[in-house]
């Protein structure tokens, strides 16, 4: 494909808006091609500093304009409707200012939470006699593919039990955990992942996880070693926010 197909279609899945033939092929190609996962990533890790460039000057315009909830002049009482739709206003302003200023010294924070909502592409699971999964791992795969991620992780973490299970169980049970919240699971069956494909995949999810959990140093010593990787450009972001 055209880069700037590539492009168009990245946008459209991290939005959420692609679907169909579309969809599978994409999911197909991020699986082969881990370049192709690490523009993703990094097109999520932008719009992420966007998000907060914008928080950002929304504050300086409310400092620098001062702007603040306006009163009705006592007995104007026709004009109710136009103030309490001024007041509406200035609350979610203010709203967003407050969200802002929780973030902004935050923003490694922020970023990776932004990364990880994201979750990770499912397995290509052919299902059937075409795929030559077990049957019991091929359900899990596709709970993950249609975003149960529950189901997903009850399914994965029974199978991911066993000490012979392989490395993609292993970092599918630590994603769907962490999907659903449950991080410090997750974290313990993406460390069980060995030397290989899934492993620099299983360190870019831990990192994520360590430093939404405020173990920054542990996500350090992880960056470093994506530094040389096709996520370079996605752990230097984060390493920068960190300082």
């Amino acid at each position: 494909m055209e880069n700037n197909f590539d492009e168009k279609i990245l946008r459209e899945y991290a939005e959420g808006s692609l679907s169909g033939v579309a969809l599978r092929e994409l999911e197909t190609r991020l699986q082969l091609d881990p370049g192709l996962r690490a523009d993703l990533d990094l097109y999520l890790a932008l719009k992420a500093t966007d998000n907060l460039r914008l928080k950002k000057q929304l504050l300086q315009l409310t400092e620098t304009e001062g702007l603040t909830p306006a009163r009705p002049p006592a007995g104007i009482t026709h004009r109710l409707p136009f103030w309490f739709a001024m007041a509406a206003g200035f609350a979610l302003l203010l709203a967003a200012v407050w969200w802002w200023q929780q973030a902004v010294g935050d923003s490694a924070v922020q970023i990776a939470k932004d990364y990880a909502a994201t979750p990770y592409p499912p397995p290509v699971a052919l299902m059937g006699e075409a795929d030559k999964r077990p049957p019991a791992v091929q359900t899990a795969f596709l709970a993950y593919r249609n975003g149960d991620f529950a189901a997903a992780a009850t399914q994965l973490s029974v199978l991911a039990a066993d000490p012979a299970a392989d490395d993609e169980t292993l970092f599918y049970a630590g994603e769907a955990l962490l999907q659903t919240g449950q991080t410090e699971a997750a974290l313990s069956y993406f460390e069980r992942v060995g030397p290989g494909y899934w492993r620099e995949i299983a360190d870019w999810r831990s990192a994520l996880a360590f430093i939404g959990t405020g173990r920054a140093d542990r996500a350090k010593s992880l960056l470093e070693k994506l530094r040389t990787g096709p996520r370079r450009a996605q752990a230097e972001i984060l390493l920068e926010a960190m300082k």
